[in-house]
């Protein structure tokens, strides 16, 4: 098994956006993450729904979409965690299933204040 240990102590920022707009645009960041919010909290419904109907390859597709926001939230060690997870769950296992949700609740708080 790879050493995933090393995502656990990243945190969500808004650095990559900060720098792909290459200066501090409020209006722009402030749409950014509402439409990141409101994608994000659907994805993590979807996935949480699927892990409990036991349907890991349809929890995949939706890890597959939350990988992304996870890179743009600057989580680059999380982002291969999430690639290995979304991997196992093609193949039936769920195994990292526990650390996945501490990673979305760390990410949702993260989100939740940033109002």
């Amino acid at each position: 098994m790879k050493d995933f240990d090393s995502y656990k102590g990243e945190r969500p920022s808004l650095n990559y956006v900060e720098n792909l707009v290459g200066v501090r645009d409020a209006e722009f960041e402030q749409k950014f993450v509402t439409l990141l919010k409101s994608e994000f909290s659907w994805d993590l419904g979807k996935y949480l729904y699927h892990i409990k109907l036991d349907e890991p390859r349809a929890a995949a597709e939706i890890v597959h979409k939350l990988k992304y926001k996870i890179s743009v939230l600057g989580m680059q060690k999380t982002f291969i965690f999430a690639e290995e997870h979304k991997e196992r769950l093609h193949a039936g296992d769920a195994s990292l299933d526990e650390d996945f949700k501490k990673i979305l609740k760390r990410i949702n708080v993260f989100l939740d204040l940033l109002d």
